[in-house]
């Protein structure tokens, strides 16, 4: 057995040199293969009323315009950034621009890239969530490839991916797919048989930041939907589980996923975007359905979230002050025992913000306020102040300390310096 081990050592050198050979060799002949079938052996794609307005449709609660627009750009015309653990990833065109967009790309060239991450242009990013895509009926991705190719050209060229080493290079695709890539652990769920799980899996492609992920990024196999933070954000994504939501009926649920608001919290940060321009367009049946599949979900084990900088606890007197914080900054509106008021301030009683692993979004919360989304079911949604100019790190500290403990049932030991650290993960 020792022999083996020594032997096993010295091997890692060589196997090392002979995977950088094969990825030299690989970059010289070009790479991954970009996806070229300019001919759909016939097969056109519909342009009817119907198909056109069920694309728009799918197109709207997958989330496409979100992710494709750039801030202040035109709608499929890219450029939006997307922060990750190696650096700034652009948005592609997906307007009908023939040069920059996907004006001139054949049915057979969208679908691949839909289902297996490579383009005309070649291998993409998982950011882009085509293992969940991969999941969608052959009907449906045609609709939504003649819905874009009504989209109006934008020749708006996205500005290039800012990535560091090896990820800048898109030969090392190759080998996080090796490691991580399992197409097949996401069997596909036919829509007439589970139009929830259908919705849930792939066009919303909840896991992406409801899930967990391993040190390389990807998603954990005994992740799936256990929650997470979410990369790049500064935001944990709370558990979508049978567990996290049996606070919520089914019918109550799927009004959360239309207006973003409920009598148990409101949608803030990435999930009222979500909400505002996705998740609000979701008909009544589907709305309902996704809440029965997600109140479904068996609850996973928790992990517990790395929050913790310090090498030794607080002190457990920096809650005491918390309290004095909370009575003169937050009883007003949360109420002196954390209940709300319904329709306008939330209960922070077991919140999800006060009962999560994670105190991110509790303290960001407290740091930058936040405001819900404005929907037809929630069209007056009451934001919470900022409170970065009036507190200081120790007392948001304190406060949420106390918010957590209190409302949350969390041992909660915050310092001023996790504060701090958690102020440099968001600006970062």
């Amino acid at each position: 057995m020792k022999a083996l081990r020594i032997a096993a050592i010295i091997a890692i050198p060589f196997v090392l040199a002979a995977l950088a050979i094969g990825f030299f060799l690989f970059e010289r002949q070009g790479g991954f293969a970009p996806y070229r079938v300019p001919d759909d052996n016939g097969r056109s794609v519909a342009s009817d009323t119907a198909t056109l307005q069920r694309g728009e449709y799918l197109a709207r609660i997958g989330d496409c315009a979100a992710c494709h627009t750039a801030p202040g750009g035109a709608a499929y015309a890219g450029g939006r950034g997307f922060a990750t653990g190696w650096g700034m990833i652009y948005s592609s065109n997906l307007s009908s621009d023939a040069q920059h967009g996907i004006g001139a790309w054949s049915r057979a060239e969208f679908a691949h890239a839909m289902r297996h991450g490579v383009s005309r242009r070649g291998p993409l990013y998982p950011v882009f969530p085509y293992e969940h895509f991969a999941t969608l009926a052959d009907a449906d991705i045609d609709a939504i490839f003649a819905w874009l190719r009504r989209v109006p050209a934008n020749a708006n060229v996205p500005p290039p991916n800012r990535l560091d080493f090896p990820a800048s290079r898109r030969s090392a695709l190759v080998l996080w797919r090796m490691l991580y890539y399992r197409p097949e652990a996401q069997a596909p769920a036919a829509a007439s048989e589970d139009r929830g799980r259908y919705l849930v899996d792939g066009l919303g492609h909840c896991a992406m930041c409801h899930s967990t992920r391993e040190a390389g990024g990807a998603l954990a196999v005994d992740g799936y939907l256990a929650g997470g933070r979410i990369p790049g954000s500064g935001w944990y994504a709370p558990p979508l589980d049978a567990k996290q939501l049996q606070r919520y009926s089914v019918e109550q649920l799927a009004t959360y996923l239309r207006s973003g608001a409920s009598d148990h919290g409101a949608a803030y940060g990435p999930m009222a975007e979500v909400v505002y321009r996705s998740l609000q367009a979701l008909t009544g049946d589907d709305a309902l359905a996704m809440a029965r599949y997600l109140k479904s979900v068996p609850a996973r084990p928790r992990r517990d979230a790395p929050f913790t900088l310090l090498p030794e606890p607080a002190q457990r007197s920096i809650a005491a002050s918390g309290a004095e914080v909370y009575k003169r900054n937050c009883a007003d509106c949360h109420g002196k025992d954390g209940e709300g008021k319904s329709g306008e301030y939330p209960a922070l009683r077991d919140a999800v913000a006060t009962t999560a692993p994670d105190p991110i979004n509790a303290v960001r919360m407290v740091l930058y306020g936040g405001f819900p989304a404005a929907t037809a079911g929630n069209p007056l949604p009451h934001s919470m102040p900022p409170f970065v100019q009036q507190l200081g790190p120790a007392e948001i500290a304190a406060v949420t300390n106390y918010v957590r403990e209190n409302f949350g049932g969390q041992r909660s030991y915050l310092t001023a310096a996790d504060v701090e650290a958690m102020h440099g993960i968001v600006l970062d």
